[in-house]
């Protein structure tokens, strides 16, 4: 039977990252399961239009990043850079550029972030891992530079976030020491926030989401944007932005709802 001979058949592409919404939250979800959620030149792509997506939608509250499968991320994909040999660096000065972008707007955009994090992470996934304002680890997840193994710099955001949330002494454990984090250490040195049982990370995950979602959303932005800019700020100068957000907030119907309900007794219904 010949009937089909002529067919010309499309294998579906498979989507790098999954992006779902549950009420007000979005979920982004790395999505190379079978690669350890490898990031390639086309998933950091993706990723970045879906970070950004969501930092400019007004619907969004907060945002989830999480991977599918047995891992947050493994890094970069090796495969790929064994394409771009001997110039692997030019397939990292353009995957770095999507990277970093990511890295920074959810540092930075004015809602939430919960990172759920699951398995391995490692190499270029370690500044996105550990980008969210909130981030919740599984017992599995260890962590892990493995930079130096494969002979480059660490890069993605690595080099900011890590000495900001540990101290430069345990980032040089880290990364010179070639020392990988279980999930009871991740908790211990201050890279996460809480540690559940496998089967409950989603359930533990979207409780915390929707906490923030349903939050002061005003206050939470300035809140981030003042912890983040800190840094660069001398002390007088933070103090007195924080006199002035204070009141800036405290002025605001989030406030005004926030008083009112702690007096009668309820929980607060922020807009």
């Amino acid at each position: 039977n010949t009937k089909f001979s002529n067919c010309i058949c499309f294998k579906e592409k498979k989507m790098t990252i999954l992006i779902s919404n549950e009420n007000n939250i979005r979920i982004i979800s790395l999505n190379r399961p079978e690669k350890l959620n490898a990031i390639t030149l086309e998933m950091a792509t993706e990723l970045n239009n879906a970070i950004q997506d969501a930092a400019n939608d007004t619907a969004v509250k907060c945002l989830v990043i999480t991977g599918k499968g047995r891992a947050f991320s493994s890094g970069g994909d090796v495969d790929e850079m064994g394409e771009y040999l001997p110039k692997a660096g030019d397939l990292f000065y353009k995957l770095t550029e999507k990277i970093h972008d990511s890295f920074s707007t959810l540092l930075t955009m004015p809602k939430p972030v919960v990172n759920s994090l699951n398995g391995i992470i490692a190499g270029g996934a370690l500044g996105i891992a550990l980008a969210g304002d909130y981030r919740i680890a599984n017992k599995s997840t260890k962590l892990l530079s493995a930079h130096f193994k494969r002979g480059f710099v660490p890069a993605g955001g690595a080099t900011y976030i890590l000495p900001r949330l540990i101290g430069l002494a345990k980032t040089q454990t880290l990364l010179f020491g070639g020392k990988t984090l279980d999930s009871n250490e991740m908790l211990k040195w201050g890279l996460i926030h809480e540690v559940v049982e496998d089967e409950y990370l989603n359930e533990s995950t979207m409780k915390m989401a929707q906490e923030l979602a349903n939050g002061p959303t005003n206050a939470i932005a300035e809140t981030k944007k003042m912890l983040i800019d800190s840094d660069t700020l001398s002390l007088k100068q933070e103090l007195e932005r924080e006199r002035e957000k204070n009141r800036d907030s405290g002025n605001s119907g989030d406030a005004v709802e926030g008083i009112r309900a702690f007096i009668e007794k309820r929980e607060p219904k922020f807009e």
